[in-house]
């Protein structure tokens, strides 16, 4: 959770004072820009610590922005597990035969193994997925599957990282926007 000091709002109004309605305008502006910054944060360490895409991770997350008179934003990410054939498997497409080993899986860069007696499979969807089968037969299958972007996110290793970048750019956001707003009116 990143909050704004006391110590920040009292610069902003010792600042901003003579200006009418300059403190809520540069307090929501620096909230929002530190949003965007922690989606961007979240989505460069996600991607760096597993083996998912960017835009995998970005479409899951939205913005709640902040407004003059709400000064809270909020970044979420929802989402259901993610299909293994979101992260590195191999063999990486269809095959006439199931591997004899099964497919080899990679969720986190740290790690990764083989899941055996599976096999990649292509639905009349055109969802390509990682399966096994529950019984001897031929049916039913299941799909596998990893963990869903919002666990990735609230890893600690993730979070952590998130949280740093964004108090660090709302001091520096809440600078500029002061120094902005001063310019324009000219000082």
């Amino acid at each position: 959770m990143i909050d704004i000091t006391a110590e920040q709002i009292n610069m902003a109004k010792l600042m901003l004072g003579h200006i009418p309605g300059a403190i809520p305008k540069v307090l929501a502006n620096a909230i929002n820009r530190a949003a965007e910054g922690a989606r961007t944060d979240a989505v460069t360490k996600a991607k760096e610590d597993y083996t998912i895409t960017a835009g995998r991770v970005r479409e899951t997350i939205s913005i709640s922005k902040a407004s003059t008179s709400n000064l809270s934003a909020a970044v979420t990410s929802r989402g259901r597990p993610r299909a293994l054939s979101y992260y590195k498997i191999r063999p990486g497409k269809v095959t006439k035969r199931r591997p004899a080993d099964g497919v080899y899986a990679q969720v986190k860069r740290s790690g990764g193994g083989t899941i055996a007696k599976s096999f990649v499979a292509k639905m009349s969807s055109g969802h390509v997925g990682v399966f096994n089968r529950t019984s001897a037969g031929r049916f039913p299958i299941v799909q596998r599957h990893g963990p869903s972007v919002a666990q990735m996110l609230e890893s600690k290793s993730v979070s952590q990282y998130v949280e740093a970048g964004a108090n660090r750019r709302l001091s520096d956001r809440l600078n500029h926007e002061i120094n902005r707003m001063l310019a324009r009116y000219g000082k």
